[in-house]
């Protein structure tokens, strides 16, 4: 108690309780930034998230025999709730194949609108591509409760009466290793997501597709707009991505020793790997194989929370070396790098992206551009990553429907770039 009329005596923080508490509000900081960058939707394990995957788990086990089945077949398929008023939706399993072109099982969602008028040949399709959630089984987008926040645009989509396939990507909440940035793997996952789309009677899915991708979604979408071939029955008419993941050398050699390159590095680390046999761990990180296998097995915002804690204590970044600096991996990584377009393209970027660094989309549009492809380029400012794709989903849509309309495509080649090309 201070004396009688004398100054109340001053409060000491104890110099350790000060440096936790300095801990905690700085980890509060960097998980916020990584929360706001990502627009992480995917929440972290609780126990009653855990007893809903184990009621899923059955929808996506292997059925007998299913190797036998065409790739595109439709396996099994369930209504889900949660899909915009005047439409219907569907959890999905169906038939893909890897990167080598071996049979893979692939899970995913499919959206049909409610009595709209359906023209001759089946509705258009837009084939949706999902950006980074985790490797986690739990992470599918297909296993989450609100299907409907994991498609941008998906209200508007269905109003105009058009189908919506959106794959898990093969591996992600079905057996095997999902093939993280392989873009051959992505690219059959999209375009046997509309196959099995079709394979719904009620969906009355045509052979007209769009294609639309965020992030890893976006260089899917790209990849699959290339691959069309691979799916000769269907018309693949245009693709556009937001903020998507193309040039994977110079995005790698910027961001390897941050905190989005440990994020994302995770999960690379071990599709790559899986993938291409002869890369091995040891040339770019130190970290066991298990504990690598563990963090990418987390949905993102707990994988966030997991790298951010890390960083607050003083732990480095999960790559000790630029992958780049080894020849093999470069080769892995340059060789996902999206072909030149050859359809319609709308390609979205943020200027304030941190994960992927706006300077890598404009050396691809460069490129694209070089090359007289067919392509158009929106940069947004003030505009961060994971917001990209449902700020993109309105001008996608009507671009989209401008495409299906067989109106011309604008291009942006010849005209100067915002954003310097980062090399």
């Amino acid at each position: 108690m201070a004396p009688e009329g004398g100054p109340a005596p001053k409060s000491r923080t104890h110099p350790f309780a000060a440096y936790l508490l300095g801990l905690g509000v700085t980890l509060l900081v960097i998980i916020g930034a990584v929360v706001t960058y990502f627009g992480v939707t995917h929440s972290i394990t609780t126990i009653e998230g855990d007893a809903r995957q184990h009621a899923l788990a059955p929808f996506y086990r292997a059925p007998a025999g299913w190797s036998s089945a065409p790739v595109g077949a439709l396996l099994r398929s369930e209504h889900v709730a949660g899909v915009p008023s005047g439409g219907v939706g569907w959890r999905v399993l169906y038939v893909s194949q890897d990167a080598a072109g071996a049979k893979v099982l692939s899970s995913g969602l499919v959206f049909a609108p409610r009595g709209t008028p359906v023209p001759a040949g089946g509705r258009p399709v837009v084939a949706w591509a999902h950006p980074t959630v985790g490797m986690g089984d739990q992470c599918a987008p297909s296993r989450t409760v609100d299907v409907e926040s994991d498609v941008p645009g998906l209200a508007n989509f269905l109003s105009a009466g058009w189908v919506v396939a959106a794959t898990d990507y093969a591996g992600l909440g079905t057996a095997g290793t999902e093939q993280y940035l392989i873009g051959l793997a992505e690219a059959h996952d999209v375009l046997n997501s509309v196959r099995a789309a079709r394979g719904l009677p009620a969906a009355q899915a045509g052979t007209r597709v769009a294609i639309f991708g965020h992030s890893q979604g976006g260089q899917a979408a790209l990849w699959a707009a290339d691959q069309a071939p691979y799916a000769p029955e269907l018309s693949v008419i245009a693709v556009a991505a937001a903020a998507p993941a193309t040039e994977l050398v110079p995005l790698i050699d910027h961001q390897w020793s941050t905190i989005y390159g440990s994020l994302i590095g995770a999960e690379v680390l071990v599709s790559f790997p899986h993938t291409y046999p002869d890369l091995r761990l040891s040339a770019v990180t130190s970290r066991s194989k298990a504990k690598i296998d563990a963090l990418a097995g987390r949905c993102i915002m707990s994988a966030a929370i997991d790298i951010a804690a890390a960083k607050v204590v003083g732990a480095g970044p999960l790559l000790d070396r630029n992958p780049l600096d080894d020849p093999a991996w470069r080769a892995a990584l340059s060789s996902n790098t999206p072909p030149t377009p050859t359809i319609p393209t709308l390609i979205v970027q943020g200027t304030d992206d941190p994960v992927v660094l706006p300077g890598t989309t404009s050396l691809y549009v460069r490129g694209a551009c070089d090359a007289q492809a067919p392509v158009a380029a929106d940069f947004i400012g003030k505009l961060g990553h994971m917001k990209a794709g449902f700020a993109a989903a309105p001008f996608v849509f009507t671009w989209l429907q401008q495409r299906l309309d067989s109106v011309p495509a604008p291009t942006t080649c010849g005209t100067r770039l915002p954003v310097p090309v980062l090399g």
